[in-house]
């Protein structure tokens, strides 16, 4: 008989618990865009939703932000971008930063069977972006950024031709010179 009353009172609370752990986002974070667009951009996929719940999207659109330990996120990144950019363009690099992470965000968050931007393109994003800052070519990279992100999403440019070298040229580093 106690075996059979713990036995309902450990089941009961792993059920309660379990329905916590499943529910929508309650502590969405500030820094982040509004839910509700990620909400929307989620529930116009339909798609994706044979691949991936709400709750998985929102989660992933927070690692997307905040980062992992693997990789910074799009706040930070902005905020790396903003310690190099000259005061009198702050404001203007906070709303595209802003408008353009929103847009990469609900894209990239989606899951992998569908999405048109992946972590691939991202990186690539990243590290033209670190290029532009360092060789002061920061306003014309912007422009072409936004250009194919806007691109990627209306269909006229694949993920697969986000490289590099689209940006920038690549050194080529050739171990043999050190021999």
């Amino acid at each position: 008989m106690l075996f059979k009353f713990f036995f309902i009172l450990v089941v009961s609370f792993f059920m309660i618990s379990s329905c916590s752990l499943f529910q929508p986002f309650r502590d969405w974070p500030g820094q982040l865009p509004e839910q509700d667009y990620f909400v929307d951009y989620y529930q116009h996929n339909t798609g994706n939703q044979i691949y991936q719940d709400q709750a998985s999207y929102l989660n992933w659109v927070r690692v997307f932000y905040l980062g992992n330990p693997v990789s910074p996120g799009w706040l930070q990144l902005t905020k790396e971008l903003l310690y190099e950019a000259p005061l009198n363009k702050q404001q203007e690099y906070i709303e595209f930063m802003a408008l353009l992470g929103q847009r990469i965000a609900a894209e990239w968050a989606l899951s992998n069977q569908v999405r048109l931007i992946d972590s691939r393109s991202a990186s690539v994003w990243r590290d033209a972006l670190i290029e532009a800052v360092t060789i002061g070519d920061l306003e014309n990279y912007m422009k072409r950024f936004e250009s194919d992100v806007n691109a990627i999403l209306v269909g006229s440019l694949s993920k697969e031709e986000i490289e590099f070298s689209r940006y920038y040229e690549e050194e080529n580093f050739e171990f043999s010179n050190f021999l």
